[in-house]
């Protein structure tokens, strides 16, 4: 099992233009079998993103303690141990707002200071206990709201993405229009691991919005976890092909 997995992560980088690998995946000859295919989709992800074969090694008649003690009094080796994250719940830090020298939120600056998607392994961009859900029943809105929060929401999404959106018919909720319905889906399931509301409609993205939202709130969390999805779809899924 152990060796049917290895060749076939290292087959999987065959025809990447590199050839040679440039990171090596060390599993002890103990690991349970049954989550090899787990780490060998970690190599394959690794992989698509080097633009280079992982090669997955399995230790074999030693402690895999032995093995790193080994490669680091050979010299040149810096072994680090990562640690999983403290608390899978926690939420990312908010990042400073930036405006416009007109004096507007200045979209396209902000979105880009955040981490890695909850998808890949990055807090999500909220708290579980922070989750932002659509409101669907009519709010009491201040008598002079701050902003037009869907306006907002609606601008700062075609800034950052290009994608036109507009109101849905159910109160509550913003439909982004995608490029596809493939597009549409795999963004409201990574827009739902950042801990806020979304569903689709055929090729349409449905995200919460609200006139009672608040700028520095939900908001910007709308718009950047919108931002933050398309990015990586457009960089990432599409441009390897999973978009057809």
């Amino acid at each position: 099992m152990q060796d049917e997995v290895m060749n076939r992560v290292m087959d999987s980088g065959a025809g990447v233009e590199s050839g040679r690998p440039t990171l090596a995946v060390l599993v002890h000859e103990g690991f349970p079998a049954d989550l090899l295919i787990d780490v060998e989709e970690l190599c394959r992800s690794f992989s698509g993103f080097l633009g280079a074969p992982v090669a997955l090694a399995v230790t074999g008649g030693r402690p895999l303690e032995a093995t790193l003690d080994e490669l680091s009094g050979a010299g040149g080796w810096e072994i680090r141990f990562v640690a999983p994250p403290t608390s899978k719940a926690a939420s990312m830090s908010s990042a400073p707002f930036v405006y416009r020298e007109d004096g507007r939120p200045d979209w396209g600056a902000m979105w880009q200071g955040f981490c890695e998607l909850a998808l890949y392994g990055g807090p999500p961009h909220r708290g579980e206990a922070d989750a932002l859900h659509a409101v669907e029943q009519p709010l009491e809105v201040p008598a002079n709201p701050e902003i037009d929060a869907i306006a907002e929401i609606r601008r700062g999404i075609y800034e950052t993405t290009g994608l036109f959106s507009e109101p849905a018919s159910e109160p509550g909720w913003l439909a982004v229009t995608c490029h596809s319905k493939k597009m549409a889906a795999w963004m409201a399931a990574s827009i739902i691991l950042e801990n806020v509301d979304a569903r689709c409609e055929e090729e349409r993205l449905l995200v919460p919005a609200h006139p009672s939202f608040r700028l520095k709130n939900e908001v910007k969390s709308v718009i950047t976890v919108v931002a933050k999805c398309n990015h990586y779809w457009q960089a990432h899924i599409a441009a390897g092909g999973a978009a057809e």
